[in-house]
């Protein structure tokens, strides 16, 4: 464990709550402790940084917002006191189009649903199953261009996303064959791998934001539990992969949690970990 932690970042969905969750109330009182003794707070997400993610802390009963968000795995990272922001380029309508036409053969014969995330995009097709859920939990609708590569294609984003389930590995490997060089395409949530730029991570992102804030890297912890966390739990002096994250991401944490997501995983790490240690509880 860190002698001093200065910084804490974690990722949302299946590491803090579960998709469209509350925060376990033993992660809510060991961050009321962190922000108390001054360790700053901060999210490590695959989801656009919009007005929502920076009032999450409002939102989960912290009774403070984070310090910072790294977002869009590692694309765009804010910095609360300062309000500084950064972001990396959105992919081109071209290389959309490009990659598309190519993987357009298998997500027609399994029928996978596909999005975009970033610059105002909300792009779609074969909305079902999760795209569903997805627009259920954020109030608004996927315009829906199935069987219209163009239409699709003809906003730029930051990523795209295909909900391939049991065809991950033949999604992913398909893609990386002929892009590999220039794209990388990371499972975010179970059966779900996203494609983006190369050199776009979250421990990058984090990098970035320590840098902007004067913090040694050495002195952070990260938490997450899946492939997109993987450079933040390497980077970080500490990375812990949640007790059931994704056996990739296990391999790569320095510890894991003694408890699930839906436990409070975090927060009971945090707090058998570093704050009672310390007599900070």
């Amino acid at each position: 464990m860190i002698e001093n932690v200065k910084a804490v970042a974690a990722d949302i969905d299946m590491t803090l709550t579960a998709k469209g969750g509350d925060l376990p109330q033993a992660t809510v009182k060991a961050f009321q402790v962190l922000h108390e003794n001054g360790v700053m707070l901060g999210l490590a997400t695959g989801r656009v940084i919009e007005e929502r993610e920076k009032k999450f802390g409002t939102t989960w009963g912290l009774g403070f917002d984070f310090d910072f968000i790294i977002g869009m795995n590692g694309g765009m990272i804010y910095d609360r006191k300062t309000n500084r922001t950064w972001q990396t380029e959105l992919l081109t309508t071209e290389e959309m189009k490009e990659t598309l036409s190519y993987m357009m053969p298998l997500v027609e014969k399994y029928q996978i649903p596909v999005n975009c995330e970033g610059g105002g995009n909300i792009n779609a097709m074969f909305i079902q199953g999760e795209l569903l859920e997805a627009e259920k939990r954020h109030g608004w609708m996927f315009e829906d261009h199935t069987g219209d590569l163009d239409g699709f294609c003809a906003k730029r984003c930051f990523k795209i996303l295909f909900r391939c389930n049991e065809h991950v590995d033949e999604i992913r490997n398909h893609f990386l064959e002929r892009f590999g060089d220039t794209y990388q395409m990371i499972e975010t949530f179970p059966g779900t791998v996203e494609m983006m730029h190369k050199g776009i991570d979250k421990g990058n992102g984090m990098k970035i934001w320590t840098s902007w804030a004067g913090i040694d890297m050495k002195d952070c912890i990260g938490f997450g539990d899946n492939e997109n966390d993987n450079t933040l739990l390497q980077d970080c002096g500490l990375g812990v992969c949640l007790k059931d994250g994704n056996p990739k991401t296990i391999a790569v944490a320095d510890e894991l949690t003694d408890y699930t997501c839906a436990e409070g995983g975090v927060g009971h790490y945090l707090m058998d970990h570093y704050l009672k240690p310390k007599g900070l509880m």
